[in-house]
């Protein structure tokens, strides 16, 4: 069990029956937690880890423990017996979870302790390999609060029917030198993964068969484009991918976009140089995870009409190398 970090006592609870904030305590005449006297004495509610902190996982799929935490509190004395010490977990105390760095998203942003004291959730890696660190906290100020360390470290590619699908979309994928890509078959048929094109210096891959839920990883050891094929896709078109690797002095692009008025319009357009896009909402960001550390030309285009954008756009952002630098486009709509 790892023990909790930043942890901070719930004060201001007494041994009077009180209940409030999910948590609550009898008064001295309890046979089993009364301390005798008639003396007041502080409950200290304290969050801790139970589960799941220090995990590896995959973009886009759920890590494999969920992250579990409990809440338990020092009842004091028992029986009036001094020097012992009563530590009882606490049913329905609210939880609230939160991403505080990293992508990710969460089964639910809110959980209640049960007669255990234990709470729960379940986390989703985003698209990018990284960071993400989850913080718990029992609901209200000043609420104990505990944060996980959680990291991607596999890019997943899923083999579906009909095409491979990549964690930003599409069948391209941008990786770093000694980055890991993983393949998972997510059809009921047998799908390969075959290499049909390597650049100079790279080794040619095959996975063999695989069948459903089976998987196969590959780690580029040199820059260039991999393309790829399933030999054994019953499509009539054979379902094709494309990794490009590119050197360690990359770093990572985050667009936001912030959009206020009305007749908002429901998707943009962002463009890097005019090759790379991808779509992003009215209130959204979207991160390009392998760019050359040099100035890009970041452009939000398919914008309505009755929208603009403030500063330029196109404009200029220099990317850092293994780091994360963002720009953020203000739309105003009326």
């Amino acid at each position: 069990m790892n023990l909790p970090r930043g942890g901070r006592a719930l004060a201001g609870l007494t041994l009077a029956c009180f209940v409030g904030l999910g948590l609550w305590a009898c008064d001295d005449n309890d046979p089993v937690y009364g301390v005798g006297g008639g003396s007041e004495t502080a409950v200290d509610a304290e969050l801790e880890i139970v589960l799941g902190d220090f995990q590896n996982g995959r973009t886009s799929e759920s890590f494999t423990e969920p992250l579990v935490v409990r809440v338990a509190q020092d009842l004091g004395l028992v029986d009036g017996v001094r020097g012992t010490q009563n530590i009882q977990p606490v049913g329905d105390v609210q939880i609230d979870w939160t991403i505080t760095r990293g992508v990710a998203t969460l089964s639910n942003p809110v959980s209640f302790t049960d007669a255990d004291g234990l709470a729960s959730v379940t986390v989703t890696g985003g698209p990018l390999l990284g960071e993400i660190e989850v913080t718990a906290a029992v609901a209200g100020e000043g609420g104990d609060s505990v944060e996980f360390s959680l990291r991607n470290t596999v890019f997943l590619v899923e083999i579906l029917i009909d095409r491979f699908e990549v964690p930003l979309g599409g069948d391209s994928l941008e990786v770093v030198l000694g980055d890991t890509i993983e393949w998972v078959n997510r059809d009921a048929l047998r799908h390969a993964v075959l290499s049909t094109s390597e650049p100079e210096g790279g080794f040619a891959f095959s996975s063999g068969d695989l069948q459903n839920s089976q998987r196969y990883r590959f780690v580029p050891k040199v820059e260039g484009v991999f393309e790829y094929e399933d030999p054994l896709s019953i499509q009539a078109e054979t379902p094709t991918g494309r990794i490009s690797v590119v050197g360690q002095d990359v770093g990572a692009l985050r667009v936001i976009t912030n959009t206020t008025g009305e007749n908002i319009d429901p998707a943009y357009v962002v463009t890097i140089n005019g090759i790379q896009s991808s779509a992003i909402g009215p209130q959204d960001e979207v991160t390009f995870p392998a760019l050359r550390a040099t100035a890009q030309a970041v452009r939000l285009v398919e914008v309505l009409p009755n929208c603009t954008v403030a500063g330029d756009n196109p404009r200029s952002v220099t990317v850092v190398a293994r780091d994360t630098v963002s720009t953020t486009f203000d739309v105003s709509c009326d």
